[in-house]
């Protein structure tokens, strides 16, 4: 019971691809950690550039950070929207699959001892 715990608390509330590593799957947790990796860095390029283009715009030196605020909303943020949209799909898949990967190998486990 220990891994069906503890590896999809881990995906869960530290990295999704964790859980998969505890659980001796290395590449598949690889894989998640790499793709969440990705889906960070996209974020942030898209959201420097949206920032970065409404501060060059600006009327006044140093813009107002409300004012900021207002014109990030008006902005389309379509593709910031699809990578939060995948990373909980990807975050959600991980915990499910360190959970069943774990109790899988808890049951095995428990067969193997004497």
């Amino acid at each position: 019971m220990k891994k069906a715990f503890l590896s999809p608390l881990c995906s869960a509330l530290i990295i999704p691809g964790l859980g998969q590593v505890i659980n001796h799957h290395l590449k598949k947790g690889g894989a998640i950690l790499g793709a969440v990796f990705v889906l960070f860095i996209a974020a942030v390029v898209r959201l420097y550039q949206i920032i970065s283009a409404i501060v060059s715009k600006a009327d006044t030196l140093p813009p107002d950070p409300f004012t900021i605020m207002e014109k990030v909303k008006a902005e389309d943020l379509y593709l910031l929207q699809l990578i939060t949209v995948v990373f909980g799909l990807l975050w959600l898949y991980s915990v499910v699959d360190a959970f069943l990967a774990g109790r899988k190998l808890d049951r095995i486990e428990k067969s193997n001892r004497p």
